[in-house]
């Protein structure tokens, strides 16, 4: 039993399918790339402006695709706008006013602790000239002189400057003052300079706070915005105001201390020129071309229409996009998008749906069948839009819908199967859609019509089944297109309503016939069977099924009882039941030409026992060959001609292989025999239906080998002939699960029950009595004749 994704790739086949890609990708590409077996490009001049447009092979000119033409002019004029309109990004540090503040502490807390350390008076009036200090006051004036650098650090200040400190020794009181020059320095945002304002573009500024998400805005020249120059002329006003800033002080302490203040001074507020570049340039990208939207189809210029500069702009543009590099270009992205979409749900139907094994036939015929249905598609649209012109009251998206795309799905699901016919709904839509200007809702209206059009048709087992599938598919390709229409914003408007009637009678009328007029076609071109074929195969009036009753009336009446095995238990495992039962049918055909030499045809002395075992087995053999002899002679199709060596697969000859093995026995250096001789050259089933076909084969002939066969004894020898036949490997080459079988044994046991089921006695004549047939009208009696025993 084979599981997805197991089986090995024959290079013949895998090269098949490879060929089959590329010519529908090929094609497809042909049949969607603009500009191809379209209209002529017009030639038109600036000079022809005001001038009417004449046509002399067609009435107007119509996109061949959608494009875009971009207006240059108004899409600067409205990207400088965008730029002009991003006001300057500055950044705000909140930390620098702390760290200033920080560093005077720990450079003033470093002096200090020089001055505790020393017991002398920890402030002292500044000396008078020439006076002499003592020697202690000396020795901390050095001390703190020698940190000089480490209290400056990368601001120093003047001489005069640091020696008021000193003799101030650095109290708090000139520390306290310092800070509160500080607080009032960074009452306002402070900038470097006021060029860095006045360069700005525009009266606003962005003002971005480091560290944090939240952004504010500011004029420029509003209050709490200076440059560090205006804010020590700021401070210094204050100071000089009496009682603001250590009122006992000297006139050379306070200004040491207002130095200070201004060497330490920083900006926190700086223009950040990358972020504002950035955002200009985001916003002056961010502005989308101004463009003239162009539909396909949609009419650029009518004849007797008079030419106007966008006339002449617009084909321009087309000439533009039509040049042969750009049309080779478009070819090969269309085929590589083709072939990526094909490929890539073929992969995934082969790995995930179990049945979805199409053949090289299904291939092509599918890639066949694709191609026809986008080719008359692609003739179908201009033709509509011609229509649609002629008259406008029918919408061309009605003119689309009424095109049907659903018969080529129902014909894969009728003569293929419907994994197949899934597999090209998916696709197919797809590829219209494009067609069509990728157009959302077409895609969705097929997909769904196609969809319910495969399983509708499913359950169709004669013409009028057809139609009935159609109605439905019909109906419901009608409800989607209105629903639809109102999902988008439409509504149930008169257009719609015609949309929704052109949708019904695609799949209800020109679909069906559609399918019913190609079916014959596509099973004489590509030997397939449908369910129509099907049912005339089954036929038992069919010339080969009479040949077969006349010649081998016991085969007959084997492939018979086999054909209700087979029936039923497709059933169960929801495999083709009507192609069971005709492969049934037809799967020992070749037995009609040497019926003598088989079990169910002989009726008195055995042939074979005055034949050698090899030479049996080959008689027997032969029936397999003479069988496709025959389906070809009567022009069988291909499904129900493969029952007849796969119902064999590759299994022994038995009853003949263990003759010859007996044969041997007791012989002096006997000759191996060659197994090979006695096997069937297959090949093992490739499908469920003909795995059927091999087990009811075997579990039919051995139940008549029972003398009894009861309930129970028919349940274990299928069972034992259903593991007979795994164990040798026989389906390992169809897609049969274990479930499968345990429902297929059952199906077969319960078809054999009603078969062999027990019968009643009938009342015999027994010793003593006697049947007496009544005269006409008179009921039967029986009379019993007494006889007088010996005792």
């Amino acid at each position: 039993m084979s599981q997805p994704g197991t089986q090995r790739i024959d290079p013949r086949r895998l090269g098949a399918f490879i060929g089959v890609l590329l010519f529908v990708s090929a094609s497809a590409a042909f049949l969607l790339s603009p500009g191809l077996a379209t209209q002529q490009l017009p030639t038109l001049t600036r000079d022809d402006i005001g001038k009417p447009f004449h046509a002399a092979s067609f009435a107007g000119f119509k996109a061949g695709h959608d494009f875009e033409l971009i207006d240059t002019q108004k899409t600067q004029q409205q990207r400088d706008d965008s730029r002009s309109r991003v006001r300057a990004v500055f950044d705000y540090d909140p930390s620098v006013e702390p760290a200033v503040k920080r560093l005077l502490r720990e450079a003033f807390a470093d002096m200090q602790a020089i001055v505790e350390a020393h017991p002398v008076p920890k402030a002292v009036e500044p000396r008078k000239p020439n006076a002499k200090e003592s020697r202690e006051d000396a020795e901390l004036s050095e001390a703190l002189r020698a940190e000089r650098k480490h209290f400056e650090g990368l601001q120093p200040l003047e001489d005069d400057d640091f020696e008021q400190l000193v003799q101030a020794r650095f109290s708090r009181d000139v520390e306290q003052a310092s800070l509160q020059l500080i607080d009032l320095a960074y009452h306002q945002k402070i900038v470097g300079t006021r060029d860095e304002l006045n360069r700005v573009d525009g009266s606003l500024v962005t003002i971005r706070i480091v560290g944090g998400v939240t952004e504010t805005e500011s004029k420029t020249a509003a209050p709490e915005v200076m440059d560090l120059h205006e804010v020590t002329q700021e401070i210094d006003r204050y100071a000089s105001v009496p009682g603001n800033v250590m009122p006992e002080a000297s006139a050379l302490l306070k200004r040491a201390v207002l130095r200070l203040v201004h060497k330490h001074l920083q900006p926190n507020l700086t223009v950040n020129t990358s972020e504002t570049d950035l955002r200009r340039r985001s916003a002056y990208e961010f502005v989308k071309p101004v463009v003239v939207a162009i539909k396909k189809g949609q009419r650029l210029i009518g004849d007797g229409e008079l030419v106007t500069e966008n006339h002449v702009l617009l084909v321009e543009a087309l000439k533009a996009r039509a040049t042969e590099f750009d049309l080779v270009e478009v070819q090969l992205g269309v085929t590589v998008m083709v072939a990526l979409l094909l490929t890539s749900i073929w992969l995934f139907f082969t790995s995930a749906v179990r049945r979805f094994r199409p053949s090289k036939r299904d291939a092509l015929f599918m890639g066949l069948l694709a191609v026809g249905l986008l080719g008359l598609l692609h003739f179908w649209v201009p033709l509509s839009d011609a229509l649609h012109d002629r008259w406008s009251m029918i919408s061309a998206d009605s003119l689309h819908l009424i095109f049907p795309l659903v018969a080529g799905a129902m014909l894969v699901r009728f003569v293929i199967s419907e994994e197949c016919a899934f597999y090209f709904s998916i696709t197919t839509s797809a590829l219209a859609a494009v067609l069509l200007g990728n157009s959302l809702g077409f895609f969705l209206v097929a997909l769904v019509t196609c969809l319910t059009g495969i399983v509708r048709i499913g359950h169709a087992k004669d013409r009028s089944g057809i139609f009935k599938a159609g109605a439905f598919t019909g109906a419901t390709s009608a409800l989607m297109v209105a629903t639809f229409a109102i999902a988008s914003g439409k509504g149930m408007t008169a257009e719609t309503a015609l949309s929704a009637v052109a949708a019904f009678i695609s799949a209800t009328v020109i679909a069906p016939a559609l399918v019913l007029a190609l079916t014959p076609l596509v099973e004489m071109a590509f030997g397939y069977a449908s369910d129509l074929k099907l049912l005339e195969l089954a036929n038992l009036n069919h010339p080969a099924l009479k040949e077969l009753v006349l010649q081998a009336p016991g085969t007959y009446h084997h492939s018979i009882i086999m054909g209700s095995l087979v029936e039923a238990a497709a059933e169960s495992i929801g495999a083709n039941a009507l192609l069971a039962r005709t492969c049934a049918y037809y799967h020992d055909i070749g037995k009609g030409r040497n019926p003598g030499f088989f079990s169910e045809n002989i009726k008195g002395e055995n042939p074979h026992d005055q034949l050698a075992p090899m030479m049996s087995a080959t008689i027997i053999k032969r029936h397999v060959t003479e069988g496709l002899e025959m389906a070809r002679q009567y022009k069988i199709p291909k499904r129900v001609a493969d029952a007849i060596p796969e119902h064999h697969g590759t299994r022994l000859v038995g009853y003949f292989f263990h003759k010859a093995q007996k044969e041997l026995e007791g012989r002096e250096n006997p000759t191996p025999i060659d197994v090979s001789a006695f096997r069937y050259l297959g090949p093992r089933p490739q499908s469920r239906e003909t795995a059927l076909v091999m087990i009811a084969d075997a579990v039919e002939a051995s139940s008549r080998t029972l003398k009894e066969p009861t309930a129970d004894l028919l349940r274990q020898q299928v069972q034992k002939m259903i593991a007979t036949i795994l164990a040798d490997g026989q389906l390992d080459e169809c897609d049969l699960t274990l479930r499968d079988l345990n429902d297929m044994s059952e199906s077969f046991t319960h078809t054999l029950e009603g078969i062999y089921h027990g019968r009643h006695p009938y009342p015999v004549a027994q010793s003593g009595m006697q049947l007496s047939l009544p005269e006409v009208g008179k009921p039967l009696t029986l009379v019993k004749d007494v006889k007088k025993s010996g005792s």
